[in-house]
């Protein structure tokens, strides 16, 4: 993938660490990841302890919003419950990404699990609540396809 890419990618991963400490107002953020060299793979994960998706999103909304609705709803470009300040982008970039490297996401937040994979998208609620929410980010290292932003400059803009 292209340096401003890697970097879009990154900021979008700390952005989930942000949006974690400020929406969810939680004390306690856990991250892990594995590289997995035989299956091609990086899996890593993000986990909180805070209010979760459906809290947060309900809250905004001043309305009772599903869970897995609520998830859904904060990958979409531009969407965001911060007030006067532009944000929303880290998931959908992450999403659309993921889309293309035919990775996966998976967020359980409450009673809402929200999974986007090559097999298609996956909308569930459980019985029992999740305690804040986590995000587990799949990115497969055997894709052999360049990817840049669509803005990027190309070689023909540099002359």
């Amino acid at each position: 993938m292209s340096t401003i890419l890697k970097s879009k990618i990154a900021e979008s991963i700390y952005e989930i660490f942000t949006n974690a400490q400020i929406h969810s107002e939680t004390k306690n953020i856990y991250a892990c990841g594995q590289y997995f060299p035989h299956k091609h793979i990086i899996e890593f994960t993000i986990t909180d302890t805070g209010k979760g998706f459906k809290k947060v999103i309900s809250s905004f909304f001043k309305k009772d919003i599903r869970a897995d609705l609520a998830i859904k709803w904060a990958f979409e470009n531009t969407h965001s419950t911060k007030q006067h300040v532009s944000g929303g982008i880290g998931l959908s970039i992450l999403k659309e990404f993921i889309d293309l490297n035919k990775g996966k996401i998976q967020v359980v937040s409450d009673k809402g699990y929200y999974k986007i994979a090559p097999e298609g998208d996956e909308l569930k609620l459980f019985n029992s609540p999740f305690p804040g929410s986590a995000i587990n980010m799949q990115f497969r290292t055997d894709d052999v396809n360049l990817y840049s932003l669509a803005n990027e400059p190309g070689l023909d803009d540099l002359f």
